[in-house]
Formats: C-alpha cells, sequence, structure tokens
C-alpha cells in the first residue's frame, strides 16, 4: 500500500487490516514465529548464543517457552565482542551482508555497531510508515527534525520512510552552537514545516533563540504535529503544557537504536507507545526474579524480535516500563508500553528506586524545571534543580510527593546546561 492510494487522510490507522488484527491471533503468530527464531539458533552460525544456551541447559532439541529463555544485556555483547574482536560470534548480520551500516556511543562513549541487512531496511520502512502515520503526518506534509545523521543509527534509512510516505524531510541536525539553533528557526519560518521532531533541550534551546530574535516560535510551529524526546510528556500536564505553549499537537517516541526496527509513537490518545506486532514481542519482567510483571507495573522491558535478519532474542534493554495490553482506543491491538528511564539512572534511596521520571514529575507544579540528581544508592535524594524558590520549599516539595527525604541546590533558572540532543538528568559519576 502506497501513500498515493489513500484518500481519506483523516483515517485513523495506516492499515487497519494489520494494525486490528485480534490480540489472541497476534499472540498465536509471535508464538509461532518465536519458535522459527530458537531453530535459527541452531541451525544458523551462532555460536555465542548456542554457547549461552546450552550453559543455562537448553540445545536444539529443547522446546522452551519464551520466558524459560535467559535474556541477553548488551553487557554480555560487549564481552564477547571483546573476545572476539572486532565484532563478535553474536550477529546473525555480519559486515559483508550489510547494505548500511549504524554507529552509536550510547552511554559509554564506546561504538557500537549495527549491520542493517537489505531486507530489514525494507521492513524498517514498512514498520515506520504507521509509525508517522499515527503521529498526524500525512502525504504532502513537510517534517523537520534535528536528529544526528551519518552513522548515527537513526539515519540508516536516508530518508526512505518519509519518501514512502511522501513527506519532504528537512533534516537539519542537531542545534550544537547558538547559531546553528538561530539559523534552524529561520528555516522553519521559511519552510513551515507540518512536523518536527525534537528532544525536550533542544526545544527549550530553539525556543530561547527564538525570543532573543523577537520570532514566537509558536507561530512558527503552531497547527504542527510534534514528536518529541521527552518522556514526561508521556502524562498529560507536561504534555498540555507544550502543546499549549506551542500550538502544537504532541507526541511521544522510544525505541533502541541496537533493534532494527523497534521504534514506537504513541497514538492520539496517548495511551502508551505503540509496539509494531508484526516483527516484535515486548515483555515487561521483575530484574531480581526474570518472570513477567502485571499490566502497570513498572519492570526491565525485554524485547524478542521475528521475521528480520538481525536475531534478537529476549534482549533485555535494562530500560524501566510498565506495560499496557488492553485495546487502545485508536484501534490497534498491539502491546503498548510507557518508558520510565534507564535502570542505570536511578537513585535508590532507603530501598525506594527513584528515576528521574519520579523528580521531574513531581517538580510540574513548578513549570517542570530543569535539573541533574545524582544516581546510586543513598540515604537521601541529592540534586540540583533550577529554581527562583528556595532549595528548602523544592525539598519540601519532592519529599512529600516522593516519600524520602531529599537535599536539593538551588540555581539560576537556565544555568544548567542543554544538551544539543537528548537531555541527561543525571549526575555523571565516576
Amino acid at each position: 500500500m502506497t501513500a498515493s492510494a489513500y484518500i481519506d487522510q483523516d483515517r485513523e490507522l495506516w492499515d487497519a487490516s494489520v494494525q486490528s488484527i485480534a490480540a489472541a491471533e497476534l499472540a498465536a503468530r509471535a508464538e509461532q514465529a518465536i519458535a522459527l527464531e530458537w531453530q535459527r539458533v541452531w541451525s544458523e552460525d551462532l555460536p555465542f548464543y548456542q554457547d549461552y544456551y546450552r550453559a543455562a541447559g537448553l540445545d536444539a532439541t529443547s522446546r522452551p517457552s519464551l520466558s524459560e529463555i535467559p535474556t541477553i544485556t548488551k553487557d554480555h555483547l560487549r564481552a564477547n565482542e571483546a573476545a572476539h574482536p572486532p565484532f563478535g560470534n553474536h550477529r546473525s548480520v555480519q559486515l559483508g551482508d550489510a547494505l548500511r551500516i549504524g554507529m552509536s556511543t550510547g552511554t559509554t562513549g564506546k561504538p557500537w555497531f549495527v549491520f542493517f541487512s537489505k531486507h530489514d531496511l525494507d521492513e524498517m520502512v514498512k514498520i515506520r510508515i504507521p509509525y508517522l502515520w499515527r503521529v498526524g503526518l500525512r502525504p504532502g506534509g513537510r517534517f523537520a527534525h534535528s536528529w544526528p545523521s551519518g552513522l548515527y543509527p537513526s539515519a540508516v534509512l536516508g530518508g526512505r520512510d518519509y519518501a514512502a510516505l511522501d513527506i519532504l524531510e528537512i533534516p537539519t541536525g542537531p542545534p550544537f552552537t547558538d547559531e546553528v539553533a538561530a539559523e534552524h528557526v529561520r528555516l522553519w519560518q521559511l519552510l513551515r514545516p507540518t512536523g518536527y521532531m525534537l528532544t525536550g533541550s533542544q526545544l527549550q534551546t530553539y525556543d530561547r533563540l527564538a525570543r532573543e530574535s523577537g520570532i514566537d516560535l509558536a507561530d512558527v510551529m503552531g497547527g504542527a504535529s510534534l514528536l518529541l524526546s521527552e518522556a514526561a510528556c508521556q502524562f498529560e500536564g507536561p504534555r498540555r503544557r507544550i502543546e499549549e505553549g506551542f500550538g502544537v499537537r504532541l507526541h511521544n517516541l522510544s525505541g533502541a537504536s541496537e533493534l532494527p526496527g523497534f521504534t514506537s509513537t504513541d497514538c492520539r490518545f496517548h495511551t502508551g507507545l505503540h509496539v509494531s506486532a508484526n516483527h516484535h514481542v515486548v515483555q515487561v519482567v521483575d530484574p531480581e526474579t526474570g518472570r513477567e510483571v502485571p499490566d502497570g507495573e513498572r519492570g526491565r522491558l525485554v524485547v524478542s524480535s521475528f521475521g528480520l535478519d538481525a536475531f534478537a532474542l529476549r534482549y533485555d534493554l535494562e530500560d524501566i516500563v510498565s506495560k499496557a495490553t488492553e485495546a487502545c482506543p485508536c484501534g490497534e491491538t498491539g502491546p503498548r508500553y510507557t518508558f520510565w528511564g534507564r535502570g542505570a539512572d536511578a537513585a535508590v534511596i532507603q530501598g525506594q528506586r527513584i528515576l528521574p521520571m519520579d523528580v521531574q514529575l513531581a517538580l510540574d507544579s513548578l513549570g517542570s524545571p530543569e535539573f541533574r540528581m545524582v544516581p546510586g544508592a543513598g540515604d537521601i535524594l541529592t540534586l540540583t534543580v533550577e529554581s527562583e524558590k528556595s532549595a528548602g520549599d523544592v525539598s519540601g516539595l519532592l519529599t512529600e510527593t516522593l516519600g524520602v527525604p531529599s537535599d536539593v541546590t538551588a540555581v539560576e533558572v537556565g544555568s544548567l546546561p542543554r544538551a544539543s540532543f537528548k537531555p541527561r538528568r543525571v549526575e555523571v559519576t565516576k
């Protein structure tokens, strides 16, 4: 199905025949597909997985349920690459099989390569069209984004997804300096995009530079869709503040660059981030027991892929999420999740896990100011917060809302650095 085949641009779903399959049928299809992925372990050249599963007491004759298969983390894969340089022996798509490569540094600073086959690139375009349609992008639109290009994994499609939906792509790259940010705003004034993709930090930078230039960013962006990488906007208060402040239709996004095709957006009902059920199964598990937790409870996001050349079976992203499986009003029947943050960013205060998202929501009544918190275990939550209120007032609010003692240093509004791409609200510790 192509963009030009559509007459009704107000249609809720890109392809209801695919996105509204009964949940029971989706589950049966996924179970069969995962069984084929398990067979791949033993029929393809995947020595890392064969050794890993044999060590867990499994072999080619085993028929484990999905939850009985041990999880894999990036640390496992990094150790494998260190033992078998340069790319390890865990990859189902080798360098010689790749049509495109991506590279990200993640949070460790060490490059991580992703190899994309032609089949996977084609499937990623199919996944991306409903993703874009869901957030209000339509044929004939103009989509501006400030994402990195080059080897960054989000750029591997080279705009094929936008072209497939007959959308003009305006890829400016991140606003690395104030001069660059101001130039982007002037470009938007000229081209009047109908959609944007930004991070929360980028939006703050663009708004500041626009005001300094005498430009009302709401006038430039008004009426457009805004796909925003700012996890707090999954919740109504922060989302409404930005929608009303800039006159936009706001949506959230998430994903994992090391998993080809694992990208998600929320619909206009904002019930969670929709996952492509045609290629991915998601589980939310207790990190201690490995068992799935009930819908709505927090746990670690574990993803299994199928129907792709890239192999991923129970890959633990170590992100903290909560899952929803009831039908969404938009008609999509696949799983959805709410992203709460990276597990490594948590502060464990007197046994209670506090994520930056918890702090951000607790500060919402103050206009969701910028902050930095110290992760790790301790007896008191330690933060630096931009605020015109006293440190004592902010500390009292946090202690009352989060239920843990806090030590706040209040600093001038605008004094904490803004990232040119993804915001970081935790202090870097050694």
